[in-house]
């Protein structure tokens, strides 16, 4: 036997135990039936999808929208530059 450790969200961990304990099996039992089931059928058991272009254009749409991933304003070029730590390298 050997010891695997992983991380995993604390919700979706409580979530899942008390899932896997009203099946009388504990996370570390369900990850070895879920790790049988993987060699014996050589996939994974179930579907894999990757996001829809729908559900990608909205995440990137609501990313986009959100007012903290906005630049500042700057009144000029010099509170631009300042900004971005860019000093004159003519002087």
């Amino acid at each position: 036997m050997t010891t695997v450790s992983f991380k995993i969200d604390n919700k979706d961990k409580e979530q899942a135990q008390a899932l896997f304990e009203s099946m009388g099996l504990s996370i570390s039992g369900a990850m070895n039936l879920f790790i049988k089931a993987c060699i014996n059928t050589r996939s994974i058991p179930f579907e894999i999808k990757a996001p829809s272009y729908d559900q990608l254009i909205r995440s990137r749409l609501e990313e986009a929208e959100n007012p903290n991933n906005f630049s500042p304003e700057f009144k000029d070029i010099d509170s631009l530059m300042k900004s971005l730590d860019i000093r004159d390298s003519a002087t």
